[in-house]
């Protein structure tokens, strides 16, 4: 087949393909650059992008994966397994019943950032590629049917709360949109038989599919504003940070906590890593202290998404998976493994605080995250601060 001259023959091409797209993984995602030329407010250029997508898609419809039919019964299970990517979110629906061994997909969707979308927090991207998982899947299976959500971090969670959390970049209105549409979802059926049940696992397309709605996963929940703490919760806050500089030819780290009641900080140093493992290095840090001095619980605060989002869910995946992703080791496997074991001995609630807030804005907390910040920069061998009498 020889490539489209014009938008018009574009536009047909666009057209025959269409029939394949819920066969084809990522299908708006490839075919993006193509739907690009045929806009009004666009001339016709048929570039390098151009030519990829239009060779990309024509394999992949050779290769294109056969759908199932749809099945209904008490033990067929379905399955929505939802990513925001890069460029946009995508999710498929894939069913199995009792005696097979890897489940049959009954279609894949795909569709660009639009608008603001793109500037959305992780957060709620992961919840709008669900949200739109959810409306294709009830076209498909219908909403009676029981959905097993499995998204790459929680979802439910924050559509329970009913309420935006105070970083975001989302509206209200969509946020409202959001919680309606789960929440009606989740509860259609009986207490025992919800409309949706959740459970976070990487599950790529093809992989045995033996989970059951018993697997549902436990992880950190979200802490509260900090200064919606009580005077008898603050002293088991610490705020989180880390940093890295390249001293001379050496990378140098740097990990630390704050501590607002105490006044005081406490951190950790080394060489050779990034920022980021500075960042985890912190909660480590924080779970030791909470260890050491036998706190009741734990509110961490910290102003990395990462860190975040891996302890209210990518944690337990990890796990679940052997600490491996695609069959490869995680990165900093050992000290995940060490979070995790002490994540299992204590209650420990986990915020994330905007760190770009102006003066004018900034809160309590905000505030806090600013002196766990400038404590992670001292250029200090070690601070080393007794915290059995510091701030006495």
């Amino acid at each position: 087949m020889s490539p489209p001259t014009n938008k018009k023959e574009t536009q047909a091409f666009l057209g025959v393909v269409g029939f394949w797209r819920m066969h084809i993984p990522n299908d708006s995602l490839i075919v993006s650059p193509l739907y690009h030329v045929t806009q009004k407010k666009n001339d016709f250029k048929w570039g390098p992008e151009q030519r990829q997508a239009f060779e990309q898609i024509k394999q992949e419809i050779v290769h294109a994966i056969a759908l199932g039919p749809v099945r209904a019964g008490p033990d067929v299970k379905n399955v929505l397994y939802t990513a925001a990517g890069e460029n946009g979110p995508t999710w498929s629906l894939w069913q199995k019943a009792p005696g097979e061994t890897r489940g049959r997909p009954l279609g894949f969707w795909s569709q660009g950032y639009r608008g603001s979308e793109a500037c959305y927090t992780p957060t709620e991207k992961e919840i709008l590629a669900a949200c739109e998982g959810v409306r294709a899947a009830s076209e498909v299976i219908a909403t009676e049917a029981q959905l097993l959500l499995a998204p790459r971090l929680p979802v439910l969670g924050w559509m329970f709360k009913e309420r935006a959390p105070s970083a975001h970049h989302a509206t209200d209105a969509t946020w409202s949109k959001w919680v309606a549409l789960i929440t009606q979802r989740a509860r259609i059926g009986s207490p025992s038989h919800p409309g949706i049940l959740e459970v976070i696992t990487d599950w790529p397309e093809g992989k045995d599919f033996g989970m059951s709605p018993e697997e549902e996963v436990t992880h950190a929940e979200e802490a509260p504003l900090y200064n919606k703490l009580t005077e008898d919760e603050k002293p088991y806050a610490l705020f989180t940070d880390g940093s890295c500089r390249i001293m001379g030819k050496h990378q140098r780290w740097k990990a630390t906590v704050w501590s607002c009641t105490r006044q005081v900080a406490e951190a950790a140093e080394g060489e050779g890593e990034s920022s980021q493992f500075a960042e985890v290095k912190a909660i480590q840090l924080a779970l030791d202290i909470a260890e050491r001095e036998k706190w009741p619980m734990l509110y961490l605060y910290t102003a990395s998404w990462m860190v975040a989002n891996a302890l209210w869910g990518w944690l337990q995946q990890w796990k679940r998976s052997n600490w491996q992703h695609r069959g490869k080791p995680i990165w900093a496997a050992p000290l995940w493994q060490d979070i995790a074991a002490q994540l299992e001995k204590l209650v420990v609630k986990v915020r994330h605080v905007d760190a770009h807030v102006p003066k004018s804005r900034a809160t309590e907390e905000h505030q806090n995250n600013q002196q766990v910040d400038q404590a992670a920069k001292i250029q200090v061998a070690q601070v080393d601060l007794d915290w059995q009498h510091k701030g006495e």
